[in-house]
Order: structure tokens, then C-alpha cells, then sequence
């Protein structure tokens, strides 16, 4: 899906530069402008390619700097398309430069402001839940959920692992749960220092976590020297050993004088890999086996890196609250009013923050990471608070 975007962006692009250059560009006596034009031209088409070739070539990735030419693609892209936009559709000359710069400006500066100021905005939102199925022991009980920290491609990722604790430990939560796509590509991103500072999250009944597609290794291309399996346990022990516990595919009780609730941790099998960004992915999927045992008539928590599991999961009578991340509103959202949008809309039928069917709720936390390029526009990072309330 991405390279697909990327492909029909360059050829769009590549449209669009060469009608530049043959109405202003060539024209010019001056030979060196023409080399300059074209030498531009090609570098700022050529950038994604670049990334992805490291990708491909290299079996330790230096992640961040790909994600760097892949944001500086982006940026000169749009900027460009908007430029192109009022030179193409106006007539009159003056009219077509003042409306083409414009859009130009007003695009970069919003990409601009996604890179240095959106994209480090950590902030904690806060909802509450509420439901007549919660027992009484529980009234107010309070989750901190965070989801896709992505470490391997954070910038300073000790600074921003310190800032979450920091901000996640503030709010004294009773239960602390992490949704998943801890890592990029590969489990050794969790360094012995990261895992310390990480380590050091504190809540009553502890922290727990499910893993996401990026940590099974699915990204990292020999599979052979590093098996998906293999990746998968290596992270799992890792992550176990800060204090934190993996519930994938597990459930637990959670238990408050005579009252409990239930907690349930949907791991990623290969099915589920395959198919990590359709939205239909659930419609054949067997998840009876999960819940095998776990009692209908207690309140469920499911913890579920990809969203697209909630209704199949409610529908088997389970999921009072489902909690997701995975799309990160593709770190791109706007809203008018009350109506929010994204591209994510294009691919996922729910895709952030709070819905609710009949008796069951899903959270879909936009994550704390980026994938792709370093870069958020709308959809800052977040913590979120959640506040389980009983309705008499």
C-alpha cells in the first residue's frame, strides 16, 4: 500500500516537473540552470527509493536516517503538488504564481510544524468508560494505556522513554497496559538502557503488554537468520525481564476483595500477520480458543494490537473494553467540528479514539512512535487515561 502511494506520488511528481521545466526551465539560455533543474528534480523523486534501498541492502537498518529521507520526500512532495496545483489550474499569470506559492507555503509550513512541534507533543487524554457489567469493586478504577513507541526509530530514545514514564507514573494508575509494536524491526532495538528506564513504569496491579506486528521480527528480511518465532521469544524475554507482563494469547484475573474482571491478550499468529491492515481481516477468524474458560458473566478488558478484531471479539461475548493502537491515525488527522478525518479512513473502519456498539467499547490510541517518516500532523503522541465507571 505504501509503495503503491509512493509510486503514483512520483509519477505524478514527475508529471509535474516536467512541465516546469519544459515551460520555465528549458527556455533559459543558461545551461547550468537547466543541470541544477533537473539534478533537483531527480534528487527529490529519487529520495524514497534511496530509503527503501537501504532498507533491502543493509541487515541492520539505520532506521532513523531512512525515516529522514522519507520525510524530506514528503515534505518536497506535497510542497511541490501544491505549487503545481495553482501554476496548473490558474490562467492568468500573476494569479497562478501568488495562489501556486501560497498553497506552498501554507503546506510546508503545516508539514514543518508536524516535524519539529506535533510530533514531540506527548500528551495524555483522558475518557471514561462506563458500564452496567463493571463490579462495584472496580467504580473508578483507572488505566493508563500506551501503545507504539516504535524505539527503533525514535529520535533521543532514552529522552523519550524517560518523558513517558515520567508522565505515565504521575497519574498513580491502578493498572498499566501496553498495546504493542514496542520495537521496529528487530527485538535488540530494546537495549539494556532503554529497558531500564522502561522498567521502571509503576502501577498497583503492575503493567502488562501484548506484542504488535513490528515485534515479531516480521520486518526484518533474513528470516532465516532471525525467524519470526525466534524474534518474537527473544522480545517476549526482554520485555519480561523489565517487569512488564506479555498476556499474549492469556488471560488473567484481576481481583478486588469478592469482585474480579477478566484481561485478555490477543497475540499476532501468522494468520493475523498476513493480514495486519485489512479491515476484514476477522471475518473467518476462529478466536473461540482464546476465551476458552474465560467466564461470560465477568467484565472483559481485551487487549488487541490491531483494532479490527473488536466486533468479532464482542460478538463472541467478550470485550466489554477492547484496547488497540496499530494505525496511529496514519500520524496524519484533522477534524471540523465534531467530524474527524484521515487517511486511515481509507483502510480501517475505526482508526482513533473512543467507539462504542451495544455494550462493548474500543479505544484505538494514536501511539507514541512513527513509522515511515518522523513526522505527525494532528495526531500528536498520547497516554491515555482510562476511567472505568459503573452505571447503576
Amino acid at each position: 500500500m505504501v509503495i503503491a502511494v509512493i509510486f503514483i506520488l512520483s509519477l505524478l511528481l514527475i508529471w509535474g516537473d516536467w512541465r516546469i521545466y519544459r515551460r520555465y526551465v528549458h527556455p533559459s539560455r543558461h545551461r547550468w540552470l537547466r543541470h541544477i533543474a533537473i539534478a533537483l528534480f531527480a534528487t527529490a523523486n529519487l529520495l524514497p527509493y534511496v530509503a527503501m534501498a537501504m532498507i533491502w541492502l543493509s541487515e541492520r537498518t539505520n532506521i532513523v536516517f531512512e525515516m529522514w529521507l522519507l520525510t524530506f520526500f514528503t515534505l518536497l512532495s506535497l510542497s511541490r503538488i501544491a505549487l503545481y496545483a495553482g501554476i496548473f489550474i490558474f490562467k492568468n499569470r500573476v494569479a497562478k504564481w501568488l495562489v501556486g506559492i501560497s498553497l506552498c507555503t501554507i503546506v510546508a509550513w503545516v508539514l514543518i510544524v508536524g516535524v519539529v512541534r506535533t510530533r514531540k507533543e506527548l500528551s495524555v487524554k483522558c475518557a471514561e468508560i462506563v458500564s452496567t457489567q463493571l463490579p462495584q469493586a472496580f467504580d473508578r478504577y483507572r488505566i493508563v494505556f500506551f501503545s507504539d513507541l516504535h524505539i527503533g526509530s525514535l529520535i533521543s530514545a532514552a529522552k523519550v522513554c524517560h518523558e513517558v514514564v515520567d508522565r505515565i507514573n504521575a497519574l498513580d494508575a491502578d493498572l498499566v497496559i501496553f498495546g504493542g509494536d514496542l520495537i521496529n524491526v528487530r527485538y535488540d532495538e530494546l537495549t539494556p538502557t532503554l529497558a531500564n528506564i522502561l522498567g521502571k513504569i509503576e502501577a498497583h496491579d503492575g503493567v502488562v503488554a501484548v506484542l504488535g506486528n513490528h515485534d515479531t521480527g516480521v520486518y526484518f528480511r533474513d528470516t532465516v537468520a532471525l525467524p519470526i518465532e525466534e524474534n518474537t521469544r527473544l522480545i517476549s524475554e526482554r520485555i519480561e525481564k523489565m517487569g512488564w507482563r506479555v498476556i499474549d494469547d492469556k488471560t488473567q484475573f484481576i481481583v478486588r476483595g469478592e469482585d474480579s474482571l477478566t484481561l485478555t491478550g490477543i497475540g499476532l499468529s501468522r494468520e493475523l500477520l498476513e493480514h495486519r491492515h485489512s479491515a476484514d481481516v476477522a471475518d473467518e477468524l476462529d478466536l473461540r480458543h482464546l476465551y476458552k474458560g474465560v467466564p461470560r458473566d465477568k467484565y472483559n478488558i481485551t487487549v488487541s494490537h490491531m483494532p479490527q478484531l473488536w466486533r468479532k471479539i464482542s460478538a463472541l461475548g467478550y470485550g466489554d473494553l477492547v484496547l488497540s493502537g496499530h494505525v496511529h491515525a496514519m500520524q496524519m488527522k484533522g477534524r471540523i467540528g465534531s467530524f474527524s478525518f484521515s487517511p486511515a479512513q481509507l483502510m480501517y473502519n475505526e482508526w482513533s479514539g473512543l467507539y462504542t456498539e451495544r455494550n462493548s467499547n474500543l479505544y484505538i490510541t494514536d501511539g507514541i512512535g512513527s513509522v515511515g517518516f518522523h513526522l505527525r500532523i494532528g495526531a500528536p503522541p498520547e497516554i491515555t487515561e482510562l476511567t472505568l465507571r459503573r452505571a447503576d
